[in-house]
């Protein structure tokens, strides 16, 4: 159950946001999370329906823009039939001599963003994805 725990926590941090409800009712998920809330609150249910209830509510937000509100980050998949062709993705990375895990993909016009421990600019790399 340390999956489940893991969204359920990420699910309350969504619901600190003011908008979260509105938005869930707006993507027809009133009803899924009132479902997670009692289980999660102590009403229990099978674990296998917890997880159900957490996957129809990152479906029904991703179909409304918002993207998967339990889930860490969404997948890159192809579509079938296209493929060949290797993207380079440009980020930023630490530039420490013993750098961190930081990397930030943005706009290369908009300039480096800057690391507070050395004070000096990421660094610019390419990632073929």
């Amino acid at each position: 159950m340390d999956e489940a725990a893991e969204r359920i926590r990420r699910l309350c941090t969504a619901m600190e946001d003011g908008e979260f409800h509105a938005l869930a009712d707006e993507a027809g998920a009133g009803d899924v999370v009132a479902r997670l809330l009692t289980a999660v609150r102590g009403a229990g249910g099978a674990p296998s329906a917890l997880v159900k209830d957490l996957d129809a509510l990152d479906e029904a937000m991703a179909t409304l823009g918002v993207g998967p509100v339990t889930r860490p980050e969404r997948a890159y998949r192809a579509l079938p039939g296209t493929g060949g062709g290797h993207p380079v993705v440009h980020a930023w990375t630490c530039p420490a001599a013993v750098p961190c895990d930081r990397v930030e993909v943005a706009a290369r016009d908009a300039g480096p963003p800057r690391c507070a421990v050395t004070d000096r600019p990421l660094t610019s790399v390419q990632v073929r994805t």
